[in-house]
Formats: C-alpha cells, sequence, structure tokens
C-alpha cells in the first residue's frame, strides 16, 4: 500500500473507502455495461453464465480478502503483545534494580527513564512514519554493557543478576518484535492482487442485466461492505503507522505508576 494512504486521517480514510467503490459502481453501470455489452451480447442466457464465472471469481476473492484480514489482525496484536511484554519486562528491571548496590543501581535507573522517555516522545512519532531511530537500540546497549560489567559479590547477588540477564532478554525481544511491527506488512504484489480484484469484482456485478435503480442498490451495499473490508484489512496492516496506529499506553502507564518523580521530562 502506498505510503501516502497512511498520512491521511482516519475518518477521512474511512469515508475515501466508503464512497470510491460506490462511484466505481455507478460508473460501471452508466459506463462499461453498455461498452462492454457490445462485445458480450445481451443473449437469454447472459445473467446465468456471467453469475456461473462470478462465483467461481468470488469464491477465490473472498478467501484472499479472509486471510489477508486475518493476518493483518494477527500482525496488529503480535505487536500490542510486544509492547505490554517490553513495558512489562522494564517495569520488572526498574524494580529488580534496587536490589543492586551504587552506583549501577541509579545509574541503571536514570538510564531506564531515558530509554522509555525516547521510546514514547520520539521513537513513537518515527513509528507513526514508518520508522524508527537508533537511539532506542543505542540506549538498549548501554544498558547491556552497563549490567555486564557488574560483577556479583554475594550469593544473593549473583541470584538476583542472573533473574535481571534473563529479563533484560525478555525485554529485547519485546522491543524487537515491536521493531518489526514498523516494517511487517501485506507485501505489495498481494495488494494488487486485492485491488486488481476489487474492480473485477464491481465489473462482473455491473455487467448483470437488472433495472438500473436496483442494480444500483444492490450494487453500492455490495461495494461499500467491500470498501469497509479493504480499509479494516489498510489499517490493521501498519498498526503503528498514522494517527490510528498503536499508543504506548503500556509504557506511558508506567511513567506514571513508577517513574513519576521524574516526570518534567515529558
Amino acid at each position: 500500500m502506498p505510503d501516502f494512504v497512511y498520512d491521511i486521517p482516519q475518518i477521512r480514510l474511512a469515508i475515501y473507502f466508503a464512497v470510491i467503490p460506490i462511484l466505481a459502481t455507478l460508473a460501471g453501470i452508466l459506463i462499461a455495461k453498455p461498452i462492454l455489452r457490445l462485445f458480450f451480447g445481451t443473449g437469454p442466457d447472459f445473467n446465468q453464465n456471467l453469475s456461473f464465472a462470478a462465483s467461481g471469481f468470488n469464491l477465490f476473492y473472498g478467501l484472499l480478502l479472509g486471510l489477508l484480514t486475518v493476518s493483518a489482525y494477527q500482525n496488529s496484536e503480535t505487536v500490542r503483545q510486544a509492547i505490554q511484554s517490553e513495558a512489562l519486562a522494564l517495569s520488572g528491571l526498574y524494580a529488580d534494580m534496587d536490589s543492586y548496590p551504587d552506583p549501577i543501581r541509579s545509574d541503571m535507573k536514570e538510564m531506564l527513564r531515558d530509554y522509555l522517555v525516547f521510546t514514547i516522545n520520539r521513537d513513537w512519532q518515527a513509528h507513526r512514519e514508518g520508522e524508527f531511530l537508533t537511539g532506542g537500540s543505542n540506549r538498549a546497549d548501554a544498558m547491556r554493557q552497563n549490567l555486564a560489567g557488574f560483577e556479583p559479590q554475594t550469593e544473593g547477588q549473583k541470584i538476583v543478576h542472573q533473574a535481571v540477564i534473563e529479563g533484560f532478554r525478555s525485554f529485547a525481544e519485546a522491543r524487537q518484535k515491536r521493531l518489526a511491527g514498523v516494517i511487517t506488512g501485506i507485501p505489495n504484489v498481494l495488494w494488487y492482487a486485492v485491488l486488481v480484484g476489487a474492480v473485477a469484482n464491481i465489473l462482473l456485478f455491473s455487467l448483470l442485466r437488472m433495472r438500473p435503480h436496483t442494480q444500483f442498490l444492490v450494487g453500492s451495499i455490495t461495494s461499500f461492505f467491500l470498501g469497509v473490508i479493504l480499509f479494516v484489512i489498510v489499517v490493521l496492516d501498519d498498526p503503528l503507522r498514522g494517527e490510528s496506529g498503536l499508543e504506548p499506553t503500556p509504557m506511558k502507564l508506567l511513567w506514571r505508576t513508577e517513574m513519576r518523580w521524574d516526570e518534567q521530562r515529558l
């Protein structure tokens, strides 16, 4: 899907997806139908033969739309869960730092707060444009190096440090899943098939022999629903892109509940 689509406000985009298929149906009835009938004729079995051909087409096209809808929804849920897992891992790391001695305790807490502020204020804005910044990776690497340089002095510190290392791995994994959501989407070749199929679907319906007002009414309902399905796929396909993208709500909640004393930085 072209990038400019995600820059359109969601309400306006929904209107476009609802109105354009209806206008295409009207154009098919008024313009394409008379022209194509010159080539295909209007025999008594025309509707029956056309319906037979359209049934097979609609079966495969409906299957394609169904699979894409499920795939887009699963992608959106994967990113949503990754955001929650990342916030949960950050919360655990922040709490575990109380078991460390200074200066690593103070340094790590400051680094975790800095990472969270950067993610909410800057990285998320880049996600809205289909990008991500290297600042988050640099901050995560700095925290990893800081933890790697700590030498536990007691058996208790060794146990806590091992748990923190495992928690950091969970954080890094969740973070990578979130970043993958920025670049993961339906391939352009499938979007090509979807759009060609939508045009073919409207065109086949426009060729039917029906009363014009009845054909336009039924066609508008069908086209409207087709536009709704396409709109849902577009919105779910890139879950972090545009104004309808997922919000960093779990991270904001983490900031308010556990890191509130540094709130002036937000």
